[in-house]
């Protein structure tokens, strides 16, 4: 009996990785779309979404229909509560990345400042090395990579801030009607690495049982942080070889020096009386 349920909770955390998985894959392809203005791609995107949006609702009804039927306790109840969470969290970055390939379809016949898309490409980088930290830190049960999410947020919530210094500085019509799109995109990157950082700090309580801020997880050095885990739900370690080949796919993306150059290149154009003036550019896909 006991074996049986351990391999449901396993399935279920399974299927939550891939979940993740193929969120983080499809903000590569919305974002993509949206810069080179490929609006076949959005389309596949928002296609993929709604996909997406199904095993999200179909993992919460197996999610519930378990702890109904097993009554679950301590780590499995916990465990059970990190399902419902992190997976509501995933239902709203699916719809977040849904919402930028949209934008692909709005933004492609403007005349959009090459510098803003810079901007945005900036940001995601930023937002898929937030993903890429989550992910690890459920994978891997790792309270360590879980404290450096508040850290690495910080950049992708001032690049977003950046965008409206830019907009207060367009002038005409056009401009701004382009630039709107590329905010709500910004806004969109905003809202996703935020949703990523709220799943981290669930991850804490499912590792050691307490509600404690990730911020203050961060100043504990590694042994203090080792001091916090309680006993670990043994689904936590099997199937391993099948959620890493799920998640390298997952492509590994850093925050460049070529991606930096631009986007402080963009940034500085910003604090200019007329950034933009002259050097927009019309999608042509």
């Amino acid at each position: 009996m006991r074996e049986q349920f351990t391999k449901q909770l396993t399935e279920l955390r399974q299927e939550l990785i891939a979940i993740y998985t193929e969120i983080d894959l499809n903000l590569h392809r919305a974002v993509d779309s949206l810069v080179a203005g490929d609006k076949q791609q959005a389309r596949a995107v928002k296609k993929a979404t709604r996909v997406i949006d199904k095993r999200c609702a179909a993992l919460e009804d197996s999610t519930y229909q378990l702890i109904a039927l097993q009554n679950p306790l301590a780590s499995d109840l916990r465990l059970l509560q990190f399902i419902i969470f992190v997976n509501f969290n995933l239902a709203r970055m699916s719809n977040h990345v849904r919402n930028i390939a949209k934008t692909t379809k709005r933004a492609s016949e403007k005349q959009i400042p090459p510098q803003l898309l810079d901007l945005l490409q900036g940001q995601a980088n930023l937002v898929y090395m937030v993903l890429s930290a989550t992910v690890k830190s459920i994978v891997e049960n790792d309270l360590a990579e879980a404290a450096e999410l508040p850290e690495l947020d910080k950049p992708v919530n001032a690049l977003y801030k950046s965008f409206y210094k830019v907009f207060s500085q367009l002038r005409t019509e056009e401009e701004i009607s382009a630039a709107s799109r590329i905010l709500m995109a910004s806004r969109m990157l905003e809202r996703i690495s935020d949703n990523a950082v709220e799943v981290g700090e669930r991850v804490v309580f499912l590792l050691t049982g307490n509600r404690e801020p990730l911020d203050t997880l961060a100043d504990l050095d590694e042994e203090e942080l080792e001091d916090l885990y309680v006993g670990q739900n043994p689904s936590l370690h099997k199937g391993t070889k099948k959620i890493e080949k799920m998640t390298s796919k997952i492509p590994e993306v850093a925050y460049t020096q070529e991606v930096a150059a631009r986007v402080q290149e963009a940034l500085k154009l910003a604090h200019q009386k007329n950034p933009f003036g002259g050097s927009s550019k019309k999608k042509s896909h």
